[in-house]
């Protein structure tokens, strides 16, 4: 993280989808507190284009839970039957971590 950038914690992914393997970086912040509101931008880096997002809450809690939700979200979205490791997770547990809303298609 470079100091002065605003961010304020990243998470290091090991993806293998199919025969392909690659690190994902999710970084979130910084934090900006609005008026009434407050945002929180994520980063993630490491697909063909890098993904950034500003997510709003109603406060500097609610946009981080939201940005989290959203970015775990998003992952999921870009590699549905990728296998993702945490990059200093040394056990045999898998996924990414983060709280994500389940997007996933259910039949009418």
């Amino acid at each position: 993280m470079e100091e002065g950038s605003g961010i304020f914690a990243e998470r290091r992914l090991h993806l293998r989808a199919g025969a392909e393997d690659r690190e994902v970086l999710v970084q979130f912040g910084p934090v900006v507190k609005e008026d009434n509101a407050a945002s929180c931008r994520y980063t993630l880096t490491g697909f063909d284009e890098p993904v950034s997002f500003e997510i709003h809450g109603l406060d500097e809690v609610q946009a981080v839970q939201l940005a989290m939700t959203m970015a775990g979200s998003e992952l999921n979205r870009r590699a549905p039957d990728g296998e993702y490791r945490i990059a200093c997770d040394l056990g045999t547990d898998t996924g990414h971590g983060l709280p994500s809303f389940d997007l996933r298609r259910t039949a009418p």
